[in-house]
């Protein structure tokens, strides 16, 4: 879908009712915010992508409408290109809506509790070289995070969506094989072996420049991690999706009080005298 048939869509609506309407890119930030959400004053659309939510949202502020707002992932706004800054307009705290959910600690510990063995779980974070199973985990996302950043970086075009933790996490589950990663990546994305000695240089490079370690986990990368650390060491029988759907749920209306994101969105539904969320 365009921008134009997203707000074509959105208008449409708007004639049947007043409802304030959320754009977001995807169905995992609607069953993040949509718990919260006064459904009787406001709705999420996913739609797409970045590019066609902010589109539609800007053709919107021309043609007048002003039930309109878009909630789009954070990515790598002010460390690659500049923040978005425009009223309707929100990014979500980290990453994109599962870092954000992630960075919730006590809800994953809630979440990684029901799903495993409770020894095995003890015990893989004692063996750990890491102090929590929320460390652990972050541990073993960060070098394919920062792995993206590289790529996107230096537009290497590197495919690492969905990227296959499992393959990479080492015999402990400790952390990954940087070297097998570089690999992974490479063949995933159609690259030829003698460009493995220029990505690896740039990536080591990259590592020397981190200032905030938090700005390069992605969501999908931190729940993967999770559930793969949960399978193989801690008895878990659950599946990437499945663990991905009880963070999600376990975000709460706490959270929601202490998060920026949803902060924002209120003032925005306040200026139009409407209140969005439920938690609020």
């Amino acid at each position: 879908m365009t921008a134009d048939d997203v707000l074509s869509h959105v208008m449409m609506l708007a004639d049947t009712n007043e409802l304030l309407y959320l754009l977001v890119e995807g169905d995992t930030d609607c069953s993040v915010i949509d718990p919260h959400i006064d459904m009787a004053v406001c709705d999420t659309l996913p739609s797409g992508g970045k590019t066609v939510v902010l589109g539609a949202v800007r053709m919107a502020r021309e043609e007048g409408f002003n039930r309109l707002a878009a909630i789009v992932d954070l990515d790598w706004a002010e460390i690659l290109y500049p923040k978005t800054k425009e009223d309707g307009v929100f990014f979500t705290d980290h990453y994109d809506i599962d870092a954000t959910v992630f960075f919730r600690e006590q809800n994953v510990l809630r979440v990684a509790g029901t799903f495993s063995n409770r020894a095995q779980l003890r015990s893989y974070v004692a063996n750990s070289d890491c102090p929590t199973l929320h460390e652990a985990v972050k541990q073993i996302a960060l070098p394919v995070g920062l792995l993206r950043f590289t790529s996107e970086k230096h537009r290497l075009q590197l495919n690492m969506r969905d990227f296959p933790i499992s393959v990479i996490l080492n015999e402990d589950a400790s952390g990954i094989d940087v070297d097998n990663l570089i690999n992974i990546a490479l063949k995933r994305s159609g690259k030829e072996d003698d460009c493995k000695e220029e990505v690896t240089r740039l990536y080591r490079e990259e590592i020397e420049e981190i200032i905030d370690p938090v700005r390069y986990f992605s969501g999908h990368d931190l729940l993967a991690a999770l559930a793969t650390v949960l399978h193989k060491k801690c008895g878990s029988k659950a599946s990437i999706d499945a663990i991905s759907r009880a963070v999600r749920g376990a975000y709460s209306c706490s959270d929601v009080r202490e998060s920026p994101l949803f902060s924002s969105i209120s003032k925005w539904g306040s200026s139009r005298q409407r209140e969005i969320f439920t938690c609020l």
